[in-house]
């Protein structure tokens, strides 16, 4: 046995060829995350690890199977994974990117609470990472402040990173094939009743996004206050409140607005129904509350992600031009109440896309108004083909006969429902 925590490998062994483990940084009941550093590529990585005790080949299976769908999450504020593989026990391990800096539940226990303004930000690219982990049909189950990295930007500012999604679904008692204490145990490392949802204290299996919206609301209010929405002296006793009781008042704990009061109790409310439905909802009623630097660089994004409208004129002159313009693509429809929700974008230097603001695409030209403007070009040039035939009619028989041709006729204007189109009936002058 290893010293590096329940694995058969040290600090200094190479993993895979490549990986060369240097330190343990992390450690739970389940499992341990080792610094490594990848030797072909010379970066850092995080290896996580499943303890050989759990690594049955269901379990295996199941745990290769969470880290592809991690894989698939295209987010900025989900942390990325490289690879996958099995120790010779069939321990399986996931190689994940190294993060640097603090969880949300250290900062917590060392800092005290944040700023609201601080944890808007924060919550904000949590939802948007549950945006499109929801689309892609995952549900994280197990957000609490220990699984909420916070790292920097370039600029300075907050990067949220979610880590262990769906861990929780591997404890299954179908896949472990453990006895009740055994089960115990594992909820009390990685279910943390006093950030589920009620439905998901009753069954696990049967949750939906919505559970995890729950969970937002809970971990905002722990940031703003230091407490828990759902006190209790035990994970029993905050079970029963979470079941039995309503949550704290957040004015009772922290100076914040009443609308950001309104948006937890409303995460924290036992009926789904009455809860946000996405995590775009969500995120919409939580920007006004956001910073300012927040606000500013969601703006940005929206601006960056807006498509240039095309105004189509309807007269003669353009409606051949509009007939081929091209549709614009149209923003899904809001929510009852709602003004236009977040829409996914993909941006670079990140490991895949992430939700951004988009406000809806100006109005597309009516098909009524295209079909009258359709209707005036071929009246217009009817007039004209018949002005033309009578006039070389004309032309040929004054030819023939040598005589004068007639005098100019007047103009003729024809008005359409919304432009003007004059047609000169002019035959000009005879020949010398």
């Amino acid at each position: 046995m290893g010293t590096l925590g329940g694995i058969p490998l040290d600090v200094g062994d190479v993993l895979a060829k490549k990986y060369r483990l240097d330190r343990l940084v992390g450690e739970g009941g389940t499992g341990i995350v080792v610094a490594a550093h990848h030797l072909q590529l010379d970066r850092p990585v995080a290896i996580k690890f499943l303890r050989t005790a759990l690594a049955s080949e269901e379990i295996l299976l199941r745990f290769e199977r969470e880290a592809r769908a991690i894989g698939q999450i295209a987010s900025e504020h989900v942390v990325v994974v490289f690879d996958v593989g099995t120790l010779e026990d069939q321990s399986p391990y996931m190689v994940m990117e190294y993060l640097e800096g603090r969880d949300l539940a250290r900062i917590l226990k060392e800092d005290g609470p944040l700023p609201y303004e601080e944890a808007v930000d924060c919550m904000l690219q949590v939802c948007e990472a549950l945006g499109e982990a929801h689309a892609a049909g995952i549900v994280h189950r197990d957000l609490k402040p220990a699984n909420l990295f916070l790292t920097h930007r370039d600029d300075g500012g907050p990067h949220v990173k979610v880590v262990d999604f769906g861990i929780s679904k591997i404890l299954d008692a179908k896949l472990l094939g453990a006895g009740p204490h055994e089960m115990t145990n594992a909820f009390t490392v990685l279910g943390s009743p006093r950030y589920m949802a009620p439905e998901q204290l009753r069954n696990s299996k049967d949750v939906d996004e919505r559970a995890d919206l729950w969970s937002v609301g809970a971990v905002l209010f722990q940031l703003v206050t230091g407490k828990h929405a759902f006190e209790g002296d035990s994970n029993v006793h905050a079970s029963l409140a979470v079941l039995t009781k309503e949550p704290a008042l957040l004015r009772h704990y922290a100076t914040a607005p009443a609308e950001l009061e309104a948006i937890i109790n409303k995460c924290l409310t036992k009926d789904v129904t009455e809860r946000f439905q996405t995590a775009e909802q969500l995120a919409l009623a939580l920007r006004p509350l956001a910073s300012e630097r927040t606000r500013e660089s969601l703006d940005r994004m929206q601006a960056a992600r807006e498509e240039p409208s095309v105004n189509v004129a309807l007269n003669v002159a353009s409606v051949s031009e509009a007939s081929q313009a091209p549709p614009s693509k149209r923003a899904p429809e809001p929510a009852p109440g709602l003004t236009p929700p977040l829409v996914p974008r993909s941006e670079g230097g990140g490991p895949g896309s992430s939700e951004r603001w988009a406000s809806p695409p100006p109005r597309r030209l009516r098909p009524v108004g295209l079909l009258v403007g359709l209707g005036i070009a071929a009246f217009v040039l009817m007039i004209g083909l018949l002005v033309f035939a009578k006039t070389a009619a004309e032309w040929m028989g004054f030819l023939a006969s040598g005589s004068a041709p007639p005098a100019a006729e007047p103009r003729a204007t024809v008005q359409g429902p919304s432009t003007a189109v004059t047609v000169t009936l002019d035959a000009g002058r005879a020949p010398p």
